[in-house]
């Protein structure tokens, strides 16, 4: 637990067999201890390569192989969502774990020069089927798709209609939910739960509500404790909304005391963090070369180790 970083427990997970069985045993609880990396992902012939770079400057280098003339489009559970512009399938790898998994190309998907942008996806895993699934949905679109896993490989695509247009999508403590326009005004938001359990598959309507400029980009953001949405302006200029009130009726009000509590990491690949610094005891010296007000840091894509072995549990 006293390496300096997830490069040096991979290395030390690698010298024997002991080892390696001593590295996992305690995987799960050292990089629930490491904040975020940066992450590069570029093209290597046929193949991909991701760099992994931590805040003292190591660095992580990983093949991922046959994934040519794919896009990482987001992050979930530790996983790269990984897009086919011309076989129009996901193929979802973990740098760290090397687990994969395969889903095939989704019906009616429009695809055009802004898909990778447009696309919301995650990962969760259900106990009751005992299998991953990926949810998936485009922008501003009225349907959601999702794909059950088995042996590796999706199978086939089941969609769920909805009558609001989707801005977003995010697991959170077992329940899955989606930021949508209101139907009645661009400038109001509200939010929905997803239930994908048969019979019938459905989105059921929470009765909260905000209101934002159109101009805003919103998207969900989560801690251990809370599920938020965050309005971005700007780069560097934000506000975070949370719930206030019962579950079931709430309105998201602006929540200062998180920009005071939590550092907020956003990234282009579509997957913020808010994480409270002192949980990464490793890394204060960062945050005091960064002193910020708001402790916000934004970057094309963030790596976050403490995902990397956590699951969405769908119940």
């Amino acid at each position: 637990m006293r390496l300096a970083g997830v490069v040096e427990f991979l290395s030390f997970s690698g010298v024997c067999k002991s080892w390696r069985s001593l590295a996992l045993s305690n995987r799960k609880m050292f990089m629930a201890s490491k904040p975020p990396m940066l992450m590069f992902i570029s093209p290597c012939g046929n193949n991909k390569t991701c760099l992994l770079q931590d805040f003292e400057g190591r660095k992580f280098k990983t093949m991922i192989p046959q994934l040519g003339g794919r896009e990482c489009l987001g992050l979930s559970c530790g996983h790269l969502i990984l897009f086919g512009q011309q076989t129009r399938d996901f193929w979802l790898v973990n740098p760290i774990t090397r687990h994969q998994l395969h889903f095939p190309n989704v019906p009616t998907i429009k695809i055009d020069k802004e898909i990778t942008i447009r696309i919301r996806a995650i990962l969760v895993f259900s106990p009751s089927l005992n299998s991953w699934v990926f949810v998936m949905t485009s922008r501003a679109t009225y349907e959601i798709w999702f794909s059950i896993a088995e042996e590796g490989k999706g199978g086939a695509w089941s969609r769920v209609s909805s009558s609001f247009r989707i801005i977003d999508i995010h697991a959170f403590k077992g329940k899955i939910y989606t930021l949508n326009y209101s139907s009645d005004s661009w400038l109001r938001r509200n939010v929905c739960e997803l239930r994908l359990h048969p019979p019938v598959p459905k989105l059921t309507l929470l009765d909260t509500h905000f209101v934002g400029s159109t101009s805003c980009v919103f998207n969900f953001v989560s801690s251990d404790e809370n599920l938020y949405v965050m309005q971005c302006v700007s780069r560097y200029a934000y506000m975070v909304h949370k719930p206030v009130g019962s579950q079931l009726n709430c309105v998201w009000a602006p929540c200062e005391k998180t920009r005071q509590e939590y550092a907020l990491f956003h990234s282009g690949l579509k997957f913020s963090v808010a994480v409270k610094p002192e949980s990464w005891p490793s890394s204060s010296s960062f945050f005091d070369a960064n002193r910020r007000g708001d402790r916000f840091y934004s970057a094309k894509g963030w790596y976050f180790p403490h995902a990397c072995l956590n699951v969405n549990y769908y119940t």
